[in-house]
């Protein structure tokens, strides 16, 4: 039984992966959706955080398992890879344009 549920794995990582890590369907990955905000020097951070959190808890209450990367210690782009290497389907980014732009 133990080897049926790991050759499902391994085959479902040969499926789905890639070059640049796994990449998870939807319906198996314990985060669907990942929400990253990219603040410039000047910009308004916690007008982007807010949006973010609102973003999350709007994709949350449609049944959709989603969530924020707001650690501040790490770039953006190290953020990207990383969730990309974990096989997250989805990236959602949040900046200053968006906010400007009301998008």
């Amino acid at each position: 039984v133990a080897f049926l549920l790991l050759l499902q794995i391994g085959v479902m990582v040969m499926t789905h992966g890639d070059d640049k890590g796994l990449v998870l369907p939807p319906k198996v990955a314990p985060i669907q959706v990942i929400v990253i905000p990219v603040p410039f020097k000047d910009a308004d951070t916690t007008g982007i955080k807010g949006a973010c959190e609102s973003a999350v808890y709007t994709l949350n209450q449609a049944g959709i398992r989603a969530d924020l990367d707001a650690r501040e210690n790490y770039s953006p782009g190290w953020k990207y890879s990383q969730w990309e290497m974990k096989g997250v389907p989805l990236r959602i980014e949040i900046g200053p344009k968006d906010l400007a732009n009301k998008q």
